[in-house]
């Protein structure tokens, strides 16, 4: 099994399931306040990863916590940029980002916030990002010679563009967006895992016409944390 990644922190510094969480994963990307977290959940969770040698990455979002971060937002750059140094600070001496949500989905697919971003990372001396495969930002970081570490989701849906071929994460808005079924999410990541594949949905009118066979060359799973499956989830691929 490929490495587990885990969003983590965004429910206070002394969530029981994220705590056990903590036991089964080998990165941790903590909150850093754009979304949710705080000074203390941060300096929780990069204790408890230290203790058990867990790599760490700051997990910078829109500022938005009304919305969780999942939602796109205007805002010129001048002013996230100021915020992601503001969340930064609580981890700055992390060289590892993932960013959250809706800026992780909108820097994936637009050109210039992925080259803000990356101009951005390379200021702060960040040195990997974790992002999606043959994402604009995965593009963008490579030529800024920031190391790309490619992620695949256990329990959520992919989307196939069939125009471009492009794989993206079904909308939250569909009731399809989640798997919640263990079983289901567990086959998901050891596709991934084990052919970097994933069977993505075609969509068109607001529904599934049909499933593909999709490439998604992964370098870590990620499992979120507020996923009700996520602790058996991390268990059975660890176990």
């Amino acid at each position: 099994m490929l490495p587990i990644n885990c969003d983590i922190g965004e429910r206070g510094a002394d969530h029981p399931v994220d705590l056990q969480l903590m036991a089964w994963i080998d990165i941790a990307s903590v909150a850093c306040g754009g979304h949710a977290g705080d000074n203390r959940s941060v300096e929780a969770f990069r204790g408890r990863a230290e203790k058990r040698g867990i790599a760490v990455a700051a997990h910078l979002s829109y500022p938005d916590r009304e919305n969780f971060g999942r939602r796109s937002i205007e805002i010129p750059w001048a002013e996230l940029l100021e915020s992601l140094h503001r969340q930064y600070a609580l981890m700055a001496d992390v060289t590892m980002v993932k960013f959250h949500g809706a800026l992780y989905n909108d820097s994936c697919r637009h050109e210039d916030l992925a080259e803000t971003l990356a101009g951005w990372l390379t200021e702060t001396a960040c040195t990997t990002v974790i992002t999606a495969p043959a994402s604009t930002l995965a593009q963008a970081c490579a030529r800024a010679g920031i190391a790309v570490f490619t992620e695949g989701f256990a329990e959520r849906r992919y989307r196939l563009d069939t125009e471009d071929g492009s794989l993206s994460l079904v909308s939250r808005e569909r009731s399809w967006a989640s798997i919640h079924d263990l079983q289901e999410a567990l086959g998901q990541a050891r596709r991934i895992a084990g052919s970097h594949t994933v069977e993505a949905v075609v969509e068109a009118d607001g529904r599934i016409v049909e499933t593909r066979t999709a490439p998604l060359p992964a370098q870590t799973i990620c499992i979120h944390s507020d996923s009700p499956i996520a602790l058996d989830l991390a268990r059975e691929l660890k176990g």
